[in-house]
């Protein structure tokens, strides 16, 4: 079961500079960075979902900046869900992947090559 969509996320060629344009520019503030990992949540004013922005890393198998935008998906159990849309003949992508004591994210795609990722908070 999905317990909701809160963020969505583009791959981005230098993080800093990604940074520098949405709140500069756009106008979005600055929630977490985790530069170790490439990583930066903004978010408006008045709260709403939070745009992720993921630094082009060999990692994420041929996801390169300028190319998609990925919605995440909230769920209890990752590898579940993971199993469960594999038992539908979903594709998976990639690996579950764990940042410790944080999240558990794993890739896959809709009928159209679409990426989504379902993510389990671990904190």
């Amino acid at each position: 079961m999905v317990l909701s969509s809160d963020l969505s996320w583009i791959v981005v060629s230098d993080l800093n500079k990604a940074k520098d344009f949405f709140t500069e520019v756009v106008g979005l503030k600055v929630l977490n960075v985790s530069e170790g990992f490439g990583w930066a949540e903004l978010g408006g004013e008045n709260g709403g979902a939070v745009v992720g922005l993921a630094e082009e890393s060999p990692m994420m198998e041929g996801i390169v900046a300028g190319g998609n935008a990925v919605i995440t998906l909230t769920v209890n159990d990752a590898d579940k869900m993971a199993e469960d849309l594999e038992k539908k003949g979903v594709e998976l992508v990639g690996e579950m992947m764990e940042v410790p004591g944080h999240v558990k994210l794993q890739m896959f795609k809709d009928q159209d090559g679409n990426l989504l990722q379902i993510v389990e908070k671990l904190d």
